[in-house]
């Protein structure tokens, strides 16, 4: 049995996990939706409450962003007792890291490096270290449907189980479609660029892992089939100078070219590439 595998084992065992009462915050949500997507099961009951001191040695409860202990041995995760000059760590950062997942997470998801910094430092630290204000960064992460879900997580038991239930099964599709879009793509060159040919993806596994991947890899474009019509769907990727497909509005291949540069629908998987990657090229 391998390491994840045994701590899948050990996570199956817990029956109750413990996160704080009060106001819910993103830390608890998600370590919660960690625990259920990588093996406790899914009617281990969340109770919002402080723990007690035999909750803290009891292997199936799981205590998560409460307790002031991190002992992992015990299940109990929580990042309050970190001294302040530590690097930040939020309860499902610490979780993730007893997982192996730490990177994972940090490539997939691009709240994860936020809101962790987020819950351990406060707005106005992690928006100085993401190089903005804190004005500007409520801008990004607040709005109604955030709000809503931390509400009823807190508010409503019911509710609660069924958002966290859902947010893991989220995880874990996610998760397998990154493991199965890799071996799919195939990087060619047109034009002397460099682009990500996800034609045998799926298009769930596009939807949820693309943008992971091409930040990793740093394809100038990818080529997609066309979900609406006969040809391909090219995507320039990170504003890449070198592409502007608004320079090939009117050409014979050409079913549609965003005015932005940065999309262009071909009319049939027979055009040529090399000729539309040379007349896009802006140098």
């Amino acid at each position: 049995m391998t390491e994840e595998e045994q701590k899948a084992a050990r996570l199956a065992g817990v029956r109750k996990i413990i996160v704080h009462g009060g106001l819910a915050h993103m830390d608890d949500i998600m370590s919660c939706a960690m625990a259920y997507a990588f093996g406790v099961p899914h009617d281990a009951v969340i109770e919002r409450r402080n723990p007690k001191p035999d909750d803290l040695d009891d292997l199936s409860t799981l205590v998560l962003d409460v307790g002031g202990r991190l002992d992992p041995g015990h299940l109990d995760f929580d990042h309050h007792q970190r001294a302040r000059e530590e690097e930040p760590k939020c309860a499902f950062r610490l979780f993730a890291e007893w997982l192996g997942v730490d990177e994972e997470m940090r490539t997939l998801y691009p709240w994860y490096t936020a809101w962790n910094l987020m819950d351990v430092c406060g707005p106005f630290n992690t928006a100085k270290a993401m190089g903005t204000t804190a004005d500007a960064l409520a801008g990004f992460i607040d709005n109604p449907l955030a709000d809503w879900v931390i509400r009823r997580f807190a508010d409503d038991p019911t509710l609660r189980q069924k958002l966290t239930v859902t947010f893991a099964n989220e995880m874990v599709l996610t998760r397998r479609c990154w493991r199965e879009m890799g071996p799919k793509i195939t990087l060619r060159e047109y034009s002397g660029l460099p682009v990500a040919d996800l034609t045998q993806c799926l298009t769930e596994e596009i939807s949820r892992c693309s943008n992971a991947w091409v930040a990793r890899n740093r394809p100038a474009c990818l080529l997609m089939r066309d979900g609406r019509g006969e040809g391909y769907s090219l995507l320039r990727c990170n504003d890449d100078p070198r592409i502007d497909f608004s320079r090939c509005v009117g050409k014979p291949y050409t079913l549609f070219a965003h005015p932005g540069g940065f999309i262009l629908k071909t009319r049939s998987k027979t055009d040529d590439l090399e000729l539309i990657f040379s007349e896009a090229r802006t140098s």
